[in-house]
């Protein structure tokens, strides 16, 4: 039988350990968890058996995380490595990039956005290659600049290739610029993903740098698969599906969505969805109003459905029929609902595609 994925984590909190532990034992592949208390007993452990992922906390005593990290980075190259902290510090953020790590997550995010964050550690174990950008995959370096928009960071990304260099400009979770060879814009963007290895670091962030690229973040992330497929070989199914949802996550992530739910018009195929557990229920529930709206609407004779909005307390709903299925789409209860339905209707043709 194949055995499970290890992860270990690592904080001085024994509270937030507890609560790593069961949050993570909500992954999918049922990784076997691990917690501890010091960067020398993680060593420790890192030296006696194999792990997959280290989340690191980065403010301890005595050995503080970015010394574990960069420890880790010598002696153990293909672990995925994760800041898991409280500091939002832009330099911490910088310093810890720069050393390799796969991602950076302050624990409020991590808190707000529960699915996404399980989601990038499910696909942190998925991954064989073991190396991020540092291991130069470009496909890996466009997976860091999607997690900074739908966290909507603000930073620099400045990007070496032996002697080349090249920088992109996130500012609010948008790509502003890129830059390389005299190129600038999308221009620019294309051919730094083409790049075949590299490094890479975070920068402080220049609000006031003038915006080049001025497309939608959803079209550049499609437009850049597309590119990046065109110009290496064919590619698994399994791989296309995965930066497919990549896609779809950092869109719902992006837009403030809290759940998108697509709904086959047959009864007999699944629904399926992101951000949303009790998929079945929901799915009955949007298939009965769905029909009921059809009803109203061919009485008063008012056309074709659009949409139907709904909301209560905890949320806003929008159902949005689609070809061959509905997608159900929940917002927070703050958002304008004067824009969900274009918004929504922008979410469900990036989801459907």
């Amino acid at each position: 039988m194949e055995s499970r994925h290890k992860i270990l984590v690592l904080d001085d909190d024994g509270d937030w350990l507890d609560m790593c532990r069961e949050f993570l034992s909500q992954l999918p592949s049922k990784p076997d968890i691990r917690t501890v208390s010091s960067g020398m007993r993680a060593l420790s452990l890192l030296d006696a058996q194999p792990f997959r992922v280290l989340l690191c906390d980065l403010r301890m005593p005595r050995m503080d995380g970015l010394q574990v990290l960069g420890i880790v980075r010598r002696r153990f190259p293909e672990l995925r490595t994760v800041a898991l902290t409280g500091l939002s510090d832009g330099e911490f953020r910088s310093r810890a990039y720069a050393m390799g790590v796969d991602l950076y997550w302050l624990k409020s995010d991590m808190q707000q956005n529960p699915q996404m964050f399980l989601d990038c550690i499910e696909s942190l174990l998925g991954e064989e290659d073991g190396g991020g950008f540092r291991a130069v995959q470009s496909r890996n370096l466009l997976d860091i600049v999607k997690m900074e928009s739908a966290l909507r960071n603000s930073s620099v990304l400045r990007i070496t290739s032996g002697p080349k260099v090249a920088q992109i400009w996130i500012q609010d979770g948008q790509l502003v610029d890129a830059k390389v060879d005299g190129a600038d814009g999308e221009a620019a963007l294309w051919r730094i993903l083409e790049w075949e290895g590299g490094a890479f670091e975070s920068l402080p962030a220049e609000p006031s740098h003038v915006r080049i690229i001025t497309k939608s973040l959803e079209s550049l992330l499609l437009e850049s698969e597309q590119e990046l497929k065109k110009a290496a070989n064919p590619t698994p199914t399994q791989e296309v599906e995965e930066t497919q949802f990549i896609t779809r996550l950092t869109a719902v992530a992006y837009v403030g969505a809290e759940f998108v739910v697509t709904i086959p018009a047959k009864k007999e195929d699944a629904a399926k969805g992101w951000g949303m557990h009790d998929v079945d229920h929901l799915a009955t529930w949007a298939r009965q109003a769905e029909k009921a709206a059809q009803r109203l609407g061919e009485k008063l004779n008012a056309g074709p459905l659009t949409h139907v909005a709904g909301h209560n307390l905890e949320r806003h709903l929008l159902l949005v029929p689609g070809k061959g299925r509905t997608f159900v789409i929940g917002w927070p209860p703050e958002a304008d609902p004067r824009h969900l339905f274009e918004q929504s209707k922008k979410l469900a043709d990036t989801w459907a595609s």
